[in-house]
């Protein structure tokens, strides 16, 4: 029978050391006169950034820069950051930072041109046309954002998080630069590195996953287990940091192809709520959302134990031995569990609630899930 298939590749991804270099180049390339730099308070001030700009103004281009970004984003800080490239004639956009940078910057692309506000388009293919430019460079190995086309953001006034969900949101080119990720702390680069774990697991055992998406998807699980350990332990291992970038680039193009399931709407309110890192939420309720997904998902699960060498026996011996062993590894990052981060029992019938709105994932999940099943998990990750 004659597969068929849909698969999406944007954007244009330039990836090595010192590749930040080409950034001029690429501003000019895209046509960009007034460049929007995009950047959280701490990279901001760091001698990186200031090379960066240094470099900016020897290649003759105008830019202002953004930087009122501290933590996840709010609506509200995504409408600042458009207002500021309208404010001074913004042609183009770049993101320098970690996902939240990233999906701030992308937002903002699209605000300049369509206008409105970032609650405007939280869903599904609300965001009418085309945006700025965007040029996207990680700091983080992470949210994979640079190649995505979401942008997340909290309703304060809510408690809760909602994406933009856009194909006007992929960015046209990405810079993958591992010498940007030297600095990282070993706890950003664990909870970071969890997300994309994230990202290439679910994506990996995903309804939607297919025989194009898979083995990027498992490719992406190989890197990055293989390289977060060694990254947190020795920051300064440009291999390491090299192949967590790759990693986390991969599993990124696997979560735009097959989605992500039901981690990620699961962790989403614990965010929302309480203000839990997105990497770490994910990252502490990956096992037992896979626990909860056998024995559907024990056959994909058993093929990732298989390709990183762990358990022998049956499906469902290996997939258990690979969830053991992930347990382990959120151990070794001192994960914390729910009631670490001041979480209470009592809250986990209204987290499942607001869990259950966030539909598309759920629905890609291997297994059904009803909230019953969610505060279960909530339990089992107390």
């Amino acid at each position: 029978m004659i597969k068929k298939f849909k698969f999406l590749c944007n954007p244009q991804v330039i990836y090595g050391e010192n590749s930040i270099s080409q950034l001029p180049e690429v501003i000019k390339s895209l046509g960009g006169k007034n460049l929007l730099l995009v950047a959280d308070k701490n990279f901001a001030g760091t001698d990186i950034f200031a090379g960066i700009k240094r470099q900016l103004k020897e290649q003759g281009i105008a830019f202002s820069v953004f930087d009122e970004l501290m933590g996840e984003p709010s609506t509200g800080t995504g409408d600042d950051c458009a207002a500021a490239g309208i404010k001074n004639g913004c042609d183009i956009v770049c993101g320098i930072g970690g996902g939240s940078t990233l999906d701030t910057a992308k937002a903002a692309a699209v605000l300049i041109t369509n206008k409105g506000s970032v609650r405007d388009y939280q869903g599904l293919d609300k965001v009418p046309g085309p945006g700025l430019p965007k040029i996207m460079i990680p700091t983080t190995a992470g949210t994979g954002s640079e190649v995505t086309f979401t942008a997340v953001f909290i309703r304060k006034d809510e408690k809760k998080k909602g994406g933009i969900n856009s194909r006007f949101l992929y960015p046209e080119t990405a810079i993958l630069d591992p010498v940007l990720t030297l600095t990282l702390p070993p706890a950003v680069t664990a909870s970071t590195g969890l997300d994309a774990l994230c990202h290439a697991i679910e994506s990996f055992v995903s309804k939607k996953a297919d025989f194009i998406t898979e083995p990027v998807s498992l490719s992406a699980i190989k890197l990055i287990w293989k390289s977060l350990p060694s990254a947190y332990e020795k920051g300064d291992s440009l291999e390491a940091r090299a192949d967590m970038l790759y990693g986390s680039f991969l599993a990124g193009v696997g979560l735009a192809n097959a989605g992500v399931t039901a981690v990620h709407s699961i962790s989403y309110p614990l965010g929302g709520v309480f203000g839990v890192a997105h990497g770490v939420g994910n990252g502490l309720l990956l096992p037992y959302v896979l626990e909860f997904d056998m024995p559907e998902s024990a056959s994909k699960i058993a093929r990732i134990a298989e390709e990183l060498n762990i358990g022998s026996g049956s499906d469902i011996e290996k997939a258990g031995r690979f969830i053991t062993e992930l347990k382990n590894l959120l151990k070794k990052f001192k994960m914390p569990g729910l009631k670490d981060l001041g979480i209470s029992p009592d809250n986990f019938a209204s987290l499942a609630e607001d869990a259950m709105k966030i539909a598309v994932p759920i629905e890609n999940n291997p297994k059904p899930v009803k909230p019953a099943d969610i505060v279960k998990i909530y339990k089992n990750a107390y």
